[in-house]
């Protein structure tokens, strides 16, 4: 899907003051990143590492994982479409509302596509697709599944390939990554971003962490030279200091919780239980189209219309929190045109 994600800001001619549609951190760690990329500028003379092996190597030893067990790729967007290659005129099952590149892969590969609402996951469901794709925290709404759960999927289905998008892991303060279990189960692809967390979507930057043979499965799909040599040099950066560059996922949390109950206090509008900084909201009045538009004349404010989800609304939308000044402003704004809708 090429339109039709969060950050639509190129196509509307609005200054924007605040950006909800993007679950990208909103601070910036560029005072460091910044003058690093800067002084590799004289790298884009050259081509870069073919497979960027360099961060490849940095990458296994923060995981504490082989090289051999991870694959950089420009964004966990590739990442995604390189395993339905793989699985190429296969199955898959995804779990849904899902992040729309999961099925935009699977069609772009004739994968046949079967879709589990998340509500109705149990740990013991059984699939008979060849994959199994899923985001955990879950990209609209913010749900997680806890490694038990993902563990027990994971057993009762040995011949089914689970891939579970870690991209906002960092994003939640519970702790749910699959990577301490990775060397145990056979079936697990877990699919990660460094662009989210770090304030840097328009690098793409993105890896993917498998056994071994699964990797060296997917590697022939991959074409050389698709992460660049500055994102390259960004993850470098990152990996080096990465203890320095934690996300606040506590205060985000709570931010959070206030900027939900301040909707609430709204009235008109139904908000999904997240675990994360974002949340999937509905209006009972008007359109999420209509509520975004008004926004961006009257605010500068930018949020996600959700509609395009498989199995959402025309008046759902995506709020991913923001400044606490920002959040008023969006609060303020919401129930002006609540009042006057």
């Amino acid at each position: 899907m090429i339109n039709g994600h969060g950050d639509d800001r190129y196509l509307f001619n609005y200054n924007i003051v605040a950006d909800f549609s993007s679950n990208v951190y909103y601070e910036s760690w560029a005072a460091g990143l910044q003058q690093h990329l800067t002084d590799c500028l004289y790298k884009i003379r050259n081509y870069p590492e073919a497979n960027a092996q360099r961060l490849q190597t940095a990458l296994a030893e923060w995981h504490a994982l082989t090289p051999a067990q991870v694959l950089v790729t420009n964004g966990a967007t590739e990442a995604f479409y390189l395993v339905a290659h793989a699985y190429r005129r296969k199955s898959a099952t995804i779990i849904i509302p899902a992040f729309a590149e999961y099925e935009d892969a699977c069609r772009a590969n004739d994968l046949q596509i079967d879709y589990l609402h998340w509500d109705d996951l149990r740990p013991d469901t059984v699939f008979q697709t060849d994959i199994v794709f899923f985001g955990n925290p879950n990209n609209p709404t913010g749900a997680i599944l806890f490694p038990s759960t993902i563990q027990q999927l994971l057993k009762h289905n040995p011949l089914t390939m689970f891939v579970v998008d870690e991209a906002y892991v960092d994003f939640t303060v519970d702790v749910i990554s699959m990577i301490p279990s990775l060397n145990q189960y056979p079936n697990l692809i877990i699919i990660k971003s460094l662009t989210k967390t770090y304030s840097i979507p328009g690098l793409r930057l993105g890896y993917m962490l498998s056994s071994e043979a699964i990797i060296n499965n997917i590697l022939p799909y991959k074409m050389p030279w698709s992460v660049n040599a500055l994102a390259i040099e960004a993850g470098l950066f990152i990996t080096e200091h990465r203890q320095e560059m934690i996300l606040p996922a506590a205060d985000l949390a709570w931010d959070t919780l206030h900027l939900i109950g301040a909707l609430n206090h709204i009235g008109n509008i139904s908000i999904t239980k997240t675990h994360t900084n974002f949340f999937l909201c509905q209006t009972n009045k008007g359109t999420a189209a209509e509520l975004k538009q008004f926004l961006l004349q009257t605010s500068g404010l930018l949020i996600r219309d959700a509609s395009n989800f498989r199995s959402l609304t025309p008046q759902h939308f995506r709020i991913a929190t923001q400044r606490k000044e920002h959040n008023i402003l969006l609060v303020n704004s919401i129930r002006a045109w609540m009042e006057n809708c």
